[in-house]
């Protein structure tokens, strides 16, 4: 049996568009196909709204701009978890790979 490959790739506004943070043969997926009750989806929106705090929005150029260590630690334990939940709720016909690095 031949698994799919779906690749975890946390990227900016993703979830609030209605996209999951999951590509498939490079293409993003939108939520509602996965199908994922609300725990998992408001797992990824946290996930998301973590991710989009690496950027000042109001001066995205700002070097001297950071996230919060509080957000970072958050961010890193959730991304682990995430994976590991969607590695069960996805079951044996997809492989998940992580393709977005701890901040």
């Amino acid at each position: 049996m031949d698994l799919k490959q779906v690749k975890l790739v946390v990227d900016y506004g993703m979830v609030q568009h209605g996209l999951a943070p999951l590509f498939v043969d490079g293409h993003a997926t939108e939520l509602e196909f996965w199908g994922f009750g609300k725990d998992i989806v408001r797992r990824l929106t946290r996930l998301n709204e973590l991710y989009d705090r690496q950027i000042n929005w109001d001066n995205p150029h700002d070097e001297r701009y950071h996230i919060s260590d509080r957000d970072r630690a958050e961010f890193n334990a959730l991304l682990a978890l995430v994976h590991a939940e969607l590695k069960i709720e996805l079951g044996e016909k997809w492989e998940v790979l992580l393709d977005t690095r701890p901040i």
